[in-house]
């Protein structure tokens, strides 16, 4: 468990799951459900990833395989 080394749109995810543990915790009148939404609201804020060390390494390696390939394309062109 690493903090800040989520991706944006994990994050965005986070947050809305947040917003609906509120919105129907609140509607069926379930105070346990609304609890649920704090969790959820520190890990979007604060960026936890719950990926193995390896694997976030991995993907952080692929991630700019594919930004490095785009660049030397864009050159080419």
């Amino acid at each position: 468990m690493r903090c800040f080394a989520c991706t944006f749109d994990k994050v965005i995810i986070r947050f809305f799951l947040m917003m609906a543990a509120v919105i129907v915790g609140m509607f069926s009148g379930q105070p346990l459900i609304v609890a649920l939404a704090l969790p959820l609201f520190l890990s979007a804020m604060l960026g936890i990833s719950f990926l193995p060390e390896a694997a976030a390494v991995t993907e952080q390696a692929k991630e700019r395989t594919l930004k490095t390939g785009l660049r030397d394309n864009r050159k080419a062109a």
